[in-house]
C-alpha cells in the first residue's frame, strides 16, 4: 500500500537538478555534442555516396534523405531525454521501485523526470539545423501549415513509440527479466533511419500499426514535401487515435502491474 496519495508536481525541480548534474562535467558534455554532431554527418555522407550510386530510393533522392535524418535526429533527441526508461525493468526486478511510491509525485513520472538527460538537447538542435539546410539548400514547395504539421507529427511521433516500449519494460511486472523483451524493441528503431514507404505492405503495417516508427521521421517528411493537407491532417487524427489508444492500455497495465508489484513487496 502506497504511503502518500497526494501527488505534486516537481518538473521544474528535475530540470533544474538535470541542468546542475550536466554543468558538472563540461568536458564530457562538449565531447557528446562532438559526437552527436558527426553521427549526423555520417548518416548524410553515407546517403550521399549510396544515392550517387544507385540513383534514388523509389521516391526519395539525397534532399529527402537530409530531411529524413533531421527528423530521426529531432526524434532520438527526444528520446534521450528520457532515456530513463531503459532502467525500469531492473528497477521492477529489484525492488527500487520502491523509492517512487513513497514520494508525493505520480510514481511512473517521478522514476521518468529524476533522470533527466539534457544532453538530448543539442542533439534535437542538431536535428532542427538538419532541417533547416534541407529546406533551404534544396528546391522544396511547401506551405507554412506543412511546417507545423511536419512538426507536430513529428513530436506526436515520439509518444506512439514511447509508450509501446513503457510497456514492454512493464512487462517485467510479470515476467521478471525483460531486458530480452527491451532490447529486441530497441533493435527496431534502426528502422526510422529509412524512407518506409519504400518497404513492402506488411512491413508498413507494422511499422504503423504494431511498432509505429513510421511517423518517426518518414511520415512527417511526406507531410512537408508531398502529401496534400487533407491527407496531412488525417495522419495527425491517426496519431491522436493511436496515442489514446496506447495512453489507455498503458493505464491498464500499469495498475495491474503496480498490484502486483505492492502485493508481493516489491
Amino acid at each position: 500500500m502506497r504511503l502518500v496519495q497526494k501527488h505534486v508536481w516537481l518538473g521544474p525541480e528535475y530540470v533544474r537538478l538535470a541542468v546542475k548534474r550536466e554543468t558538472e562535467y563540461k568536458f564530457s558534455f562538449y565531447t557528446f555534442v562532438f559526437h552527436q554532431i558527426m553521427t549526423v554527418v555520417i548518416w548524410l555522407i553515407f546517403w550521399k555516396v549510396l544515392l550517387g550510386k544507385i540513383g534514388d530510393f523509389g521516391q526519395w533522392g539525397f534532399p529527402d534523405m537530409v530531411l529524413l535524418t533531421g527528423f530521426v535526429t529531432i526524434n532520438m533527441g527526444i528520446w534521450l531525454t528520457f532515456s530513463a526508461i531503459w532502467r525500469l525493468p531492473r528497477e521492477i526486478l529489484r525492488g527500487e521501485f520502491n523509492t517512487h511510491l513513497i514520494k508525493p509525485v505520480h510514481p511512473f513520472l517521478h522514476f521518468l523526470f529524476r533522470r533527466l538527460n539534457l544532453r538530448s538537447w543539442p542533439r534535437i538542435a542538431i536535428g532542427v539545423v538538419t532541417l533547416i539546410y534541407g529546406l533551404t539548400a534544396y528546391d522544396f514547395e511547401y506551405e507554412p501549415v506543412q511546417i507545423v504539421l511536419a512538426g507536430i507529427t513529428s513530436l506526436l511521433s515520439f509518444l506512439t513509440s514511447f509508450l509501446p516500449f513503457a510497456m514492454v519494460c512493464l512487462s517485467a511486472f510479470w515476467i521478471g527479466r525483460a531486458e530480452f523483451l527491451r532490447d529486441l524493441f530497441v533493435e527496431l528503431f534502426v528502422f526510422q533511419n529509412y524512407p518506409l514507404t519504400e518497404f513492402p505492405s506488411a512491413f508498413i503495417f507494422m511499422f504503423t500499426f504494431v511498432f509505429p516508427i513510421i511517423f518517426s521521421a518518414t511520415a512527417p517528411v511526406l507531410v512537408l514535401t508531398r502529401l496534400s493537407l487533407g491527407a496531412s491532417w488525417g495522419i495527425v487524427g491517426l496519431l491522436v487515435a493511436l496515442i489514446t489508444a496506447q495512453i489507455l492500455l498503458f493505464r491498464v497495465i500499469w495498475k495491474r502491474g503496480l498490484r502486483r508489484y505492492e502485493s508481493f513487496g516489491g
